[in-house]
């Protein structure tokens, strides 16, 4: 096994995507988890996790993965926010003046090429369904729809599969800004990690990030398009590519 060892003295903010991001490769990730939890004994840095998944899907997560426990969970796409205990940040789930969840489904079944996901998947503040990249053309009528009917709602796909419409400014990226600010965190001592397209709002926050090596093609488009970012593109893949950017950034030592 490498041996890691922390190479500075610095207060962390690790901020993840779940899904073939941190978990992939469960030795990268075993790895990972042991540095981090002395990192974050010794320096009380912070762990959060962005994922798509609903609670009930992260949980079930947890029952066959190896995960720390995190000290923040932006679940659902960023529409959602849980600390320890599963506790639900009231205030960041607040509903927007321009959310019609009713309305907007109603919009979202003129088109037929969408596929709803599990009901598991559907949240208060979030509509969720399956779009094939040969329908994926609807996507732009579907958002001047939205803004016809007047609705604050935004478009996030990813994995070439994945429709999920939320409200706005409730995408991770904005949720990373708010926990940021809750658990006393800075741009600069934050690092995220990702590899899709739901994860490229993560990387427009200011912070440093880590593009892991299996990132889907959405999130590398993107990422050559906008090359000003304090990014950093690993080869290596999964929790591998974390530590691996990690280790550019001058925050571990492999």
């Amino acid at each position: 096994m490498t041996q890691i060892t922390i190479a500075v003295v610095s207060k962390l903010l690790l901020v993840t995507d779940l899904d073939n991001t941190l978990v992939g490769d469960d030795d990268a990730l075993n790895r990972l988890n042991a540095w981090f939890k002395e990192h974050r004994q010794t320096y009380d840095s912070k762990l959060v996790y962005a994922t798509g998944r609903s609670l009930k899907s992260y949980q079930r997560l947890l029952t066959h993965t190896s995960l720390l426990e995190p000290d923040g969970l932006i679940a659902s796409v960023g529409t959602e926010i849980y600390y320890p205990g599963n506790q639900l940040d009231q205030a960041w789930s607040n509903p927007s003046s321009g959310w019609d969840r009713a309305r907007i489904a109603a919009i979202a079944q003129q088109f037929s090429q969408l596929i709803p996901q599990p009901e598991t998947e559907q949240r208060p503040f979030k509509l969720s369904f399956a779009l094939t990249p040969e329908n994926s053309l609807i996507l732009s009528e579907l958002q001047a729809q939205l803004i016809a009917e007047g609705m604050e709602a935004e478009i996030i796909y990813s994995n070439d599969h994945d429709l999920d419409i939320v409200r706005c400014k409730a995408n991770k990226g904005s949720a990373l800004t708010y926990i940021c600010s809750r658990l006393g965190f800075t741009a600069e001592q934050t690092i995220v990690c990702g590899d899709s397209g739901n994860d490229i709002s993560l990387f427009t926050a200011n912070t440093r990030g880590i593009i892991v090596g299996n990132a889907r093609k959405e999130l590398r488009q993107w990422h050559q398009a906008h090359l000003e970012g304090d990014r950093y593109l690993a080869q290596a893949q999964y929790a591998a590519g974390i530590m691996e950017g990690l280790t550019y950034f001058g925050i571990m030592h492999q």
